[in-house]
């Protein structure tokens, strides 16, 4: 399968790593985070920067999209969670609690609430409007990713530690390394983890098994994502590769190879026919699937 285009270059100086990418709900934005310290915002349609939004002190690390495509939530090295108006571009607030870097954020299903996890080892809940949190847990090692499930009743965390907490109740483990990023199916049913040991793996989030594991990668894995209609799985790696796996077979369907450094970040746009990426040499890559 080709690559479709690269769309676009950060503008800003000095080049930097994009860590995170995100595309909204209605496919127009895509968002992204990196290592200049910015937010930019693309249109997806014309692959044009239509906002640089700055105002953190460190790299930004992760990036969460509201569902309802009005509110960006970026998570930065500087300790600090900001909340921008999408449309309009403009800081809303920032909300300070965590020790550390913050790492991982993920928006309850409304919209009302925002999870994050952090290098201080804590997951915390915030309502955002108000500006005040909860720490609903501090583990043992640091929290790489978040996801809650579409009903909203299970959070799942990935840990520095190689485990993954499951809510409250379950820990799984399997991985040989760290845990970078997690995600779960729209059925609320399958969890895909990605990991340090060059792994994705899949679980089955009712019985708490794994399915299996998708080998191929040949170095880290750093992100993973799955399709809005539950069939496919995304993967990028510090083999400069993007991977495309069938989730209920674990088969690999497609290997993007185009990057040159890295890749830290990827995303499914809405439809499932496209995938979004971004790497260590600054470029965003969008491809089709």
């Amino acid at each position: 399968m080709e690559e479709k285009k690269i769309i676009g270059l950060w503008l800003s100086f000095p080049r930097a790593s994009v860590y995170s990418v995100k595309i909204s709900s209605d496919g127009q934005f895509i968002v992204s985070g990196g290592a200049d310290r910015t937010v930019l915002v693309w249109n997806f349609a014309t692959a044009t920067e239509q906002l640089i939004l700055t105002g953190h002190d460190d790299w930004v690390h992760c990036i969460a999209i509201s569902p309802d495509g009005q509110t960006i939530a970026s998570g930065s090295l500087d300790k600090t969670i900001k909340i921008w108006d999408l449309h309009k571009g403009q800081e809303i607030r920032t909300l300070t609690g965590h020790g550390d870097a913050v790492y991982a954020l993920t928006f309850s299903a409304d919209g009302q609430r925002l999870f994050s996890g952090s290098k201080d080892n804590t997951v915390k809940m915030w309502d955002w409007h108000a500006g005040q949190e909860t720490t609903l847990v501090k583990y043992s090692d640091w929290v790489y990713g978040l996801a809650l499930s579409p009903d909203g009743q299970t959070l799942v965390s990935g840990c520095a530690d190689g485990t993954i907490h499951v809510g409250n109740q379950t820990t799984l483990t399997g991985h040989g390394s760290s845990v970078t990023a997690v995600a779960i199916s729209p059925d609320g049913q399958t969890l895909a983890s990605s990991s340090i040991d060059k792994t994705v793996k899949v679980w089955d989030l009712t019985t708490g098994q794994e399915k299996y594991t998708l080998t191929g990668h040949s170095d880290s894995v750093t992100s993973v994502d799955i399709s809005r209609d539950g069939t496919l799985i995304v993967s990028g790696s510090n083999d400069k590769t993007v991977r495309v796996w069938d989730l209920h077979t674990g088969e690999a369907i497609h290997t993007f190879t185009g990057h040159v450094e890295a890749v830290l970040a990827v995303a499914f746009a809405p439809d499932g026919q496209v995938v979004v990426s971004g790497s260590r040499n600054d470029v965003l890559k969008v491809w089709q699937v």
